[in-house]
């Protein structure tokens, strides 16, 4: 029975997304984006995927979620890992111009994905498999002996990926139809058993992003900004930091001793603090004591990495209030 729950729900994200393309309303979440095409391959349904990837560009092609979306397939058909390559360096190079617009969680995934397939391709270059020979060899629309992967992948790619559109005016946040509508059962569950329900790998995309969220709400609404926090540093903060710097951001300048609180903790890793310098710069408050906290940690020299992500968020709080 589940089962057939499950299906019904896939198929209808697909009827929704389907709709929501042909009315170019707004672009589908980044949640469905990934839940439709993780069907359509693992039901090596390769032609409808492609027809699928086609439609998102035309219409929703400086979309994000649509651009990562280009670039696995550019993978996935072919292995044309060159071609991906210099899509996902194009998204990065975008993001980075706005740290505001992209998590730190998401751009280090990113950088992942890059470096993985950067090895991808001096591999192929130390065999001398030239991409036109992985075009005929790999690709799903023709017939060949390669063995394609059961699952689409990239699941935490999107499940992160901010759903904004880049153009040369600068970024534009988007708010799918699917996502501005949660399931009111949802807030009827307690914080635990949304827990659950976001770390439940066999529940599909939408319905674990809709859970988070409404875990953040949840604890915002009934916890207070200290239960709030926790969002950014518990076992699970990959699925749960961006709603909490969401709700944070939403309170605003009080929400500001608590990320601090949160950047300041010796305890806590470097993505831990980056995701609170995030939600320092989503709440835009360039008060003396942000300004002198990012001051102090970008000139530690033991964690450049960290260092430099909050030169960044100096530079930006700073230019803001100008």
């Amino acid at each position: 029975m589940r089962k057939n729950r499950t299906s019904l729900s896939i198929l209808l994200t697909v009827f929704l997304s389907s709709l929501a393309i042909a009315a170019e309303t707004d672009p589908p979440s980044s949640a469905t984006i990934y839940q439709t095409l993780e069907q359509f391959w693992s039901n090596h349904q390769y032609r409808q995927l492609a027809a699928y990837i086609d439609t998102l560009e035309r219409s929703y092609s400086d979309y994000v979620p649509v651009q990562i979306a280009r670039a696995i397939y550019s993978y996935k058909y072919g292995a044309q890992v060159e071609d991906a390559i210099d899509r996902l360096r194009a998204l990065r190079s975008r993001l980075q111009r706005d740290i505001a617009a992209a998590s730190p969680v998401f751009m280090d995934m990113l950088d992942s994905r890059i470096r993985r397939y950067e090895k991808m391709k001096q591999f192929y270059v130390q065999q001398g498999i030239s991409p036109e020979q992985r075009l005929v060899d790999r690709d799903p629309l023709k017939t060949t002996d390669f063995k394609h992967s059961e699952h689409w992948g990239d699941e935490m790619l999107f499940f992160n990926a901010p759903e904004v559109l880049l153009s040369e005016h600068g970024v534009a946040p988007v708010h799918p139809e699917e996502a501005a509508k949660p399931d009111p059962k949802l807030h009827q569950k307690d914080a635990q058993e949304l827990m659950q329900s976001v770390g439940d790998n066999k529940t599909t995309m939408p319905l674990r992003r809709a859970a988070a969220k409404a875990l953040a709400e949840k604890r915002a609404s009934t916890g207070g900004l200290k239960e709030l926090a926790r969002g950014l540093d518990e076992a699970n903060m990959v699925y749960t930091y961006r709603d909490t710097v969401e709700e944070l951001a939403k309170v605003g300048r009080d929400a500001v001793p608590v990320a601090l609180e949160a950047l300041n903790d010796p305890a806590r890793s470097n993505t831990d603090k980056k995701c609170a310098i995030w939600a320092l710069v989503r709440i835009g408050v360039a008060d003396p004591g942000v300004i002198q906290n990012l001051q102090a940690i970008s000139t530690n020299a033991d964690r450049a990495d960290l260092a430099k992500y909050a030169q960044d968020a100096l530079q930006y709080l700073q230019a803001k209030v100008r």
